[in-house]
This record gives C-alpha cells, sequence and structure tokens, in this order.
C-alpha cells in the first residue's frame, strides 16, 4: 500500500511541539548547567529564539518545491547521483539517531524501574510500537498523538504547580557569573538538540499538510509553545535542585518529580510524572525511524516503504544495544559531537539547498536572456 495522506494544520503543530520537547526535557538541563551553570535558562531562551529563526529557514526550503518531501527536494537541486548520496548520509543520520533514542529509553526504564531487566527486552518493546506506529502510517500515527497531547499536558501542569513551592531563587544567582561565554556555549549546544532536528519535518511539511499556510503558523506555534515549556521545566530544575545537582545527574527532571510532597501524602509519583518523557520520546523516535524508512526506500525509487519498516526496525535494535557502551560515553558524544552532527543535516544543509537553487535560477535567467537576444 503507498502511502498517500493528509494531515491537518493542528495536528502538526501538536507533532511538532510534543517532537520539540523529546528527549530534551529530561536529558538536555544537565549538559546545560553543566556549561552555563545557574545561567541555563538564560541559554534555553535564547535557543528557544534561534529555534524559530530555524523554522523560518526551514518554511523556505519547504517552498522551493512544496508538492515533494525532503530527500526529493535533494535530489532535484543537487542531481540524481549527488543526491543520492546525501540522501544516504541524511539516512544513516536519522536511522542511528532513532537508535540512539531507544537506547536513551531502555536505559532509563531499567536504571531507574527496572534494574534487573535486561536492556535488550526493553529496548525491543519500545522498538515494537515504533515499528507499529509507522506500518500504520503518518496520518494514524499524528490522531494518535492528539490523544496523547492531553495527559501530556495534564501531567506537566501537574508537576509544575507542585514543584514550584520547592523553588529557590537564589540557586540561580548570580546572574552572568562568569560572563557572557558559557551561556553562548550552552545555547549551541541547545540549538543543535532543539532547533537543527526539526529539519527531519520537511518529510512531511508542506507536501502533507491540508492547509500550507496553516501549516506554516503551525510550525512556528508548535516550536514556540515546545520552547517555552523546555525553559520552564529547566528553570524548575535549576531554582529546586540547583546548578550542581542538576550538571551532576543524567535524568535531572526525573529527580526534580522526587521533590513532590503534598501534606506528606501525594508524594513519590516521579514514574508517573515521567509518563511525560516517555510520550514526547516515543513520538521523537517514530518521526526519526519514520523518516529513515521512507528515505531508504526512496534511495531505491520504491514507492511503498512500509515492508522496510519491520527489517529496519530488527537492525535498529541491534544499533541501540552498542551504540553506546556506557552513559559516560552519552554525556561526551552529546557535548564533543552531536553539535557538528546535527549542524551538518540542520543548518549546512538547508543553506547549501537555498544557495544552489538560487545559482541555478540564475544562470537559467542567463540562459533565457541571451536567447532572446539571439
Amino acid at each position: 500500500m503507498i502511502e498517500n495522506f493528509k494531515i491537518s494544520a493542528r495536528q502538526f503543530m501538536i507533532l511538532v511541539l510534543l517532537y520539540s520537547v523529546g528527549t530534551v526535557i529530561l536529558h538536555t538541563p544537565a549538559p546545560l548547567a553543566g556549561y552555563a551553570k545557574q545561567d541555563a535558562w538564560l541559554s534555553s531562551t535564547l535557543g528557544a529564539c534561534i529555534g524559530l529563526t530555524f523554522v523560518w529557514l526551514y518554511i523556505r526550503i519547504g517552498r522551493l518545491y512544496p508538492d515533494i518531501t525532503l530527500d526529493q527536494v535533494i535530489e532535484k537541486v543537487f542531481g540524481r547521483w549527488i543526491g543520492k548520496a546525501v540522501n544516504f548520509t541524511l539516512f544513516f543520520w536519522a536511522f542511528s539517531t532513532a537508535a540512539e533514542i531507544i537506547f536513551y529509553v531502555g536505559d532509563f526504564i531499567k536504571i531507574f524501574w527496572m534494574p534487573e531487566t535486561p536492556i535488550a527486552m526493553l529496548n525491543i518493546l519500545f522498538i515494537l510500537i515504533v515499528v507499529m506506529a509507522v506500518r500504520l502510517g503518518i496520518e494514524t500515527f499524528t490522531r494518535s498523538v492528539e490523544i496523547l497531547f492531553i495527559p501530556f499536558i495534564l501531567l506537566l501542569i501537574i508537576l509544575i504547580l507542585t514543584i514550584l513551592p520547592h523553588a529557590d531563587v537564589h540557586n540561580i544567582q548570580p546572574v552572568l557569573e562568569e560572563g557572557f561565554k558559557p551561556v553562548i556555549q550552552a545555547t549551541f549546544f541547545y540549538v543543535s538538540v532543539f532547533s537543527m532536528s526539526p529539519i527531519m519535518f520537511l518529510m512531511i511539511f508542506p507536501s502533507k499538510i491540508n492547509q500550507r499556510s496553516q501549516g506554516e503558523k503551525a510550525f512556528y506555534m508548535g516550536t514556540l509553545i515546545g520552547g517555552i515549556i523546555l525553559v520552564i521545566v529547566i528553570l524548575l530544575n535549576l531554582l529546586v535542585l540547583g546548578p550542581n545537582l542538576t550538571a551532576n545527574n543524567i535524568a535531572p527532571s526525573y529527580v526534580l518529580a522526587k521533590k513532590i510532597n503534598i501534606g506528606n501524602f501525594i508524594m513519590r509519583i516521579e514514574a508517573v510524572l515521567a509518563v511525560t518523557w516517555v510520550i514526547t520520546t516515543y513520538i521523537r523516535a517514530v518521526v526519526y525511524f519514520y523518516v529513515s524508512v521512507v528515505v531508504f526506500a526512496n534511495l531505491f525509487n520504491i514507492k511503498d516503504h512500509h515492508p522496510f519498516a519491520t527489517p529496519l526496525g530488527m537492525m535498529m535494535t541491534l544499533l541501540s544495544l552498542i551504540v553506546y557502551p556506557n552513559v559516560q560515553v552519552v554525556m561526551e558524544y552529546n557535548k564533543e559531537i552531536w553539535m557538528f552532527y546535527a549542524a551538518t543535516f540542520g543548518l549546512v544543509l538547508p543553506i547549501l539547498l537555498l544557495s544552489v537553487t538560487k545559482i541555478k535560477k540564475v544562470i537559467k535567467k542567463r540562459h533565457q536572456s541571451e536567447n532572446q537576444i539571439y
């Protein structure tokens, strides 16, 4: 079955919003605090603003050829063979990042919830529902995302309201104690995880959106609201845990939820609130895996990508078990490598697409003027 779907602008906005929160809500506060200490909230605020600039850039790419997806745009702009080479690297980035997200989920559940359960089984269970979502199709998936959006918002509101009494404003003082340099370094990292990976949505936007003009607004709104949510969560981490504890914990937002205590009656509900992270991480994993499957099928000019979901899912299971040997490597990779990896596709690739398209138009216009002369 060839997937021919359209989703509404509202569905797209919710998808972008939850994707933006994704793994960022749990794992990003630690490296941000490691860079900027108590000023990490400033970095996330700057990063959220920069994220809107990247959305503008991706919308410009979408307007080049609004009826086709990103991988098809790449082949159209760069030519067939160069385009396929670039698309192979895009496939590998999406596929390997999906495997990394699977590792995050399995590692988190093993450390905090089920320490005696083999991580392989946890990864397999999570991959099964990711593969199922891709096989059912993005249209079906976005409808389920609308349903998941409600418990996500409710649990997030509960987290914010119940943790606010534990906040201490002294934990974010003094502001800019070490100057702007650490804040800028942290902002670069934040932009790499929040602002650059949404280029993946060009596999859906604008070709699969019902109302394209509304889709552009939805892209902005989803990114903006997601950015605001992350700024609030990162600020709460700093206000409640302090910069040192935030920086030295692999999942500070989970530790943050442990602080909830209402009348010595409502307490130890962090596992329930961690569902917000599981929901958004699942959505992020599905988007990455969907992109990898579709790009892989298009590399071989196969219109129906669904048969590739299961074998690629099996390969992703193996990759998720070997992608990181330990948590220390995860932290080092995120700080030293991921920024450049993401910038290659989230910044360099769109700039090249726009530049080459502009050059082609100039050359074509010149040829047309020369033909008119003769």
